[in-house]
């Protein structure tokens, strides 16, 4: 899944994944340092500017779970929210 950063939103905003498959996130920020984390999920990354990161990992439950933005980005980050539904 290929997600870009930037002031104040990830693109795609909402992303779908089967539980118990492999899923890969490249993360990329375009503007300042960025990050990802799924709480619940006990996920997080980060990506500096102009870079890319990668994570795999593998979902063990199905929901909808909310990923925040996890490096401080300005006045908008708490409104920085990345949606990941993860289906049957």
């Amino acid at each position: 899944v290929e997600l870009v950063a930037k002031r104040f939103e990830y693109s795609p905003q909402e992303i779908t994944v089967r539980v118990a498959t492999p899923v890969t996130i490249r993360l990329s920020s375009k503007d300042v340092d960025h990050g990802l984390k799924f709480k619940e999920l006990n996920l997080e990354m980060r990506a500096k500017k102009g870079d890319t990161k990668e994570m795999t990992f593998t979902p063990e439950k199905v929901g909808n779970f909310i990923g925040q933005c996890s490096s401080f980005c300005g006045s908008g980050h708490g409104s920085m929210k990345l949606t990941l539904h993860v289906t049957e």
